[in-house]
């Protein structure tokens, strides 16, 4: 098996270069990418295999169907969660539960911020997974600059 579950941040808008590098590998390999269905880094990673015309991919998703589906060509996967959950975001962690237990690798994107993300870089961690984390820092601005500073 060789599958990368790819995941990050909401906040995110643009995939850095670097991201975009290691996606171009993932290609050059054939690794088959497993994600989620979110706006941000979901949606702009299927977007970018998309744009590639790379179909070795499978969304995730919850619902009746997927929120973010950038090509019909991709797989599609539901996945069931225990009905006692309540939360959403409980319903969204079974899911990320089930996909870093089917890959072998993640790759996580992450602003430093996203509660989702980093519980992904733990369990990766936890689960033995080869892990690769790519830091979003913020942007330096005269606002922030003492707060990162400190």
């Amino acid at each position: 098996m060789n599958r990368v579950f790819v995941s990050g941040s909401i906040s995110i808008k643009t995939l850095p270069i670097e991201v975009i590098k290691s996606f171009d590998k993932i290609i050059a390999q054939n690794i088959q990418v497993i994600v989620g269905d979110a706006d941000g880094i979901d949606a702009l990673t299927q977007n970018y295999f998309e744009s590639k015309n790379y179909i070795n991919l499978t969304v995730c998703f919850i619902y009746d169907r997927p929120r973010n589906l950038a090509s019909n060509l991709f797989e599609i996967k539901k996945i069931d969660y225990d009905t006692n959950l309540k939360s959403q975001r409980e319903k969204q962690t079974a899911k990320d539960i089930y996909m870093t237990n089917n890959t072998d690798y993640s790759f996580v994107i992450w602003d430093g911020k996203s509660k989702g993300s980093y519980a992904n870089i733990k369990r990766a961690i936890e689960n033995n997974k080869k892990l690769k984390v790519h830091y979003i820092q913020e942007e330096l601005t005269v606002q922030n600059i003492d707060s990162i500073y400190k």
